[in-house]
């Protein structure tokens, strides 16, 4: 099973790329930058660390 790449914020519904940078936590909850640095890194869904996306091409 692959890493889901969700397409927006699940916050602020912004448009995300696969090649774009996004973050996310352990449970693939998906967050773009500007909000992730609202959010001070936490998930506001399960409070784990948003860490930053792999890419793909």
């Amino acid at each position: 099973m692959g890493l889901e790449m969700r397409t927006t914020c699940e916050r602020c519904d912004t448009p995300l790329f696969a090649n774009g940078l996004a973050y996310i936590c352990s449970y693939e909850c998906t967050f773009c930058a500007s909000c992730t640095r609202q959010l001070s890194h936490k998930c506001p869904n399960c409070d784990g660390e948003l860490a930053r996306r792999p890419t793909r091409v």
